[in-house]
């Protein structure tokens, strides 16, 4: 599991509750916790939003995986990559990760095989989107956004 996995879990778990309001999870992050200040607590939010780990239903964000499978190593703390914008790349494998439990090491590997099947004709982010696909993974948002990437650098 990645950082982020686990640090999304944590104020679900400690709370014991299936649903937090947004800013009950920043302030869980941030001063429960003492993990992030607030301002990183709200990144680290819009991060596992738009990483697909976290799902809104109103003003209320709940975990798009279940919660009750993760085992959140003892004495965790992220590191302070946690927050800091991934890649349309690591944001797929970390959904396949999530979504399937396929170890990192094996999701990488589909996707390489992927890449190779397709002659490298395609940009990896492509491969991995396939790949996530292919495992009933949703990545949708990922889709477009690499879509819109693709078009920038054939502008440029």
């Amino acid at each position: 599991m990645s950082d982020l996995t686990y640090t999304v879990s944590m104020p679900f778990k400690r709370k014991g509750k299936e649903k937090l309001k947004d800013m009950e999870f920043v302030m869980a992050l941030s001063m429960d916790l003492k993990w992030f200040t607030p301002d990183q607590a709200r990144s680290v939010l819009a991060e596992a939003q738009k990483s697909g780990l976290l799902k809104s239903e109103g003003e209320f964000v709940l975990p798009s995986f279940d919660i009750s499978k993760i085992e959140i190593p003892s004495g965790f703390k992220p590191e302070t990559s946690t927050i800091e914008k991934k890649t349309v790349f690591e944001r797929v494998i970390e959904r396949i990760i999530t979504k399937t439990g396929i170890e990192k090491r094996k999701a990488v590997s589909m996707i390489n095989k992927k890449q190779e099947e397709l002659s490298k004709q395609v940009v990896i982010e492509v491969s991995a989107i396939l790949v996530a696909i292919e495992n009933g993974v949703m990545v949708d948002d990922l889709i477009e956004e690499e879509y819109s990437d693709l078009d920038e650098m054939k502008s440029r």
